[in-house]
């Protein structure tokens, strides 16, 4: 996955729970360089789907809930800062997208 995925993760966390629950996943996770984590580069998926899985554990909340959440702040999110065009330019429809964050 894209970098701008863990960004956002971070932002969601950090909006809606708090710093101590971003730390809590990071560890749940086994990340032990945020700034790597946090690059805007392409990123394994196994990594990703560990911070999903770390944020359901510490969050309390089922992994479905966690990517719901986040596809809901995801979308708010590319409204917000401008990054509708670059999204648009990432496919024709919903699958091409999800397709090409890699």
């Amino acid at each position: 996955m894209h970098g701008l995925i863990h960004v956002t993760m971070k932002n969601l966390v950090l909006e809606k729970f708090g710093a101590d629950q971003w730390s809590a996943i990071l560890s749940e996770a086994k990340v032990s360089d945020e700034n790597v984590f946090l690059a805007l580069e392409a990123h394994s998926d196994d990594t990703t789907e560990a911070a999903v899985v770390a944020a359901s554990k510490v969050l309390g909340a089922s992994v479905e809930d966690v990517l719901c959440l986040f596809g809901e702040f995801f979308a708010e999110s590319v409204h917000k800062g401008g990054y509708l065009r670059m999204l648009q330019s990432m496919g024709d429809n919903l699958k091409e997208l999800v397709q090409n964050l890699n």
